[in-house]
C-alpha cells in the first residue's frame, strides 16, 4: 500500500517495485548499477546511507548476496527501507542511526561485503536543493567520503571487500583515501554516458588488507550514439546480465 508522501516506482522491468519520497532523494541508476557490479556471495551485505533500501534490495533482488543490513541516519528514509523491505519480502534488516557513530555501527569486523553510494558533492559545491533530504543524497550533509570510508574500514573483517559508486572525476582522491586505509583497490569499472564522452562515474571494490593487484574490466557505455541504451546497460536495467 501506498504511504502518503511517496510515490511506487520498479526496476528490473517491473520485476522490484519500490517506494521513494515524493520530494525526497530520488533512486537512481547508480543503484542498479552498484548491485549489479557486485559478485555474488553467501554473506550478509552491509550498507552504508542505506536511503530507501534501494541498492541493498536490488543486489538482494540479483541474488548478490542472501541478506542484508543497512545504515541510514534520516528516520523517514529509514522507515521507507523497512517498508520496502517488508513489501518485497526480501531479508533487509534497517538501522536507523549515524554511520559516523561507532556505536551505531556495531561490532567491529562483523561484515565479509559492504556497499556504498556516498554524495558526491562537498558541502560547499553547487547550489543546494530546497529539500534537505536531497541534498544530503547529493551533498557530504551527514558524512563525506571520509567518514564512509572509515566506517567501512571498522565493519569490514580482514579480507572483507568494500564495493561503491562515485564520480570518475573524484577518482585520484579515492584512490589515494582507501589506501590510507588499507583498503587496496582491487576491480575497478568506468561508466561512460557514450563512447565519446568521458568516464561519469567509477565503480570500484577494495579490499581491506589486499595486495595491489588491480583488475579493470572493459567500461561501460550507458547510451550509443543514437542516444539509446546499448545492449548491455539494458541487460543490467533488465536484471538479465550475467555477473561480471
Amino acid at each position: 500500500m501506498k504511504e502518503p508522501g511517496t510515490e511506487a516506482y520498479a526496476l528490473f522491468s517491473g520485476g522490484l517495485e519500490l517506494l521513494q519520497p515524493r520530494a525526497g532523494p530520488r533512486t537512481s541508476v547508480d543503484a542498479v548499477l552498484l548491485a549489479d557490479f557486485l559478485a555474488p556471495g553467501d554473506e550478509t551485505l552491509a550498507e552504508l546511507g542505506l536511503g530507501n533500501g534501494a541498492a541493498s534490495l536490488a543486489a538482494l533482488y540479483l541474488r548478490r548476496a542472501p541478506s542484508a543490513w543497512g545504515i541510514e541516519i534520516q528516520p523517514g528514509l529509514a522507515g521507507l527501507a523497512e517498508l520496502n523491505a517488508r513489501t518485497t519480502g526480501l531479508p533487509l534488516e534497517v538501522k536507523t542511526g549515524d554511520l559516523r557513530r561507532r556505536e551505531d555501527l556495531g561490532e567491529p569486523g562483523r561484515f565479509t561485503r559492504v556497499i556504498a553510494n556516498p554524495p558526491f558533492r562537498r558541502p560547499d559545491d553547487g547550489r543546494r536543493s530546497p529539500s534537505v533530504s536531497r541534498d544530503a543524497a547529493r551533498r557530504e550533509v551527514f558524512g563525506g567520503l571520509q567518514d564512509f570510508l572509515d566506517a567501512a574500514r571498522l565493519l569490514l573483517a580482514e579480507g572483507g571487500r568494500f564495493t561503491l559508486i562515485y564520480p570518475a572525476r573524484r577518482l585520484a582522491e579515492l584512490a589515494a583515501e582507501l589506501r590510507s586505509r588499507r583498503l587496496e583497490p582491487r576491480r575497478m569499472r568506468l561508466v561512460h554516458p557514450s563512447p565519446e564522452r568521458p568516464a561519469g562515474l567509477v565503480l570500484l571494490e577494495a579490499v581491506k588488507g589486499g595486495g595491489a593487484e588491480l583488475e579493470i574490466p572493459p567500461p561501460l557505455y550507458t547510451h550509443g550514439a543514437d542516444g539509446a541504451y546499448t545492449d548491455e546497460m539494458a541487460q543490467i536495467l533488465a536484471g538479465r546480465r550475467p555477473p561480471l
